[in-house]
């Protein structure tokens, strides 16, 4: 009996053991990620809609980075402003080479 509720309390520990090793093995969302910020490389799909949303809002368009970033799902105005300038610099090196 005793050698019993020995087992039974082995099985257990084993049992508790898995289950926090497995609850610390989930993803968790980094730190960009909780911030709402999408680190993927930009898809041509989404190059192609920033592009035109930056024809249709020239920059006397009020509140203009707001409607460019509701014209690219799933990227925010911080990413399309920063994919802007990335842009800018590069098309300027080739200009200045």
């Amino acid at each position: 009996m005793a050698y019993e509720n020995l087992q039974k309390g082995q099985k257990k520990e084993v049992l508790d053991r898995g289950s926090k090793e497995q609850e610390a093995s989930q993803r968790h969302d980094t730190p960009a990620e909780q911030m709402g910020v999408n680190n993927t490389p930009w898809s041509s799909d989404e190059q192609k809609l920033l592009e035109q949303a930056l024809k249709t809002f020239p920059a006397s368009t009020p509140e203009r980075w707001d409607r460019i970033a509701e014209a690219v799902p799933n990227r925010s105005k911080k990413e399309c402003m920063k994919r802007y300038k990335e842009l800018a610099e590069v098309i300027k090196a080739k200009k200045a080479a």
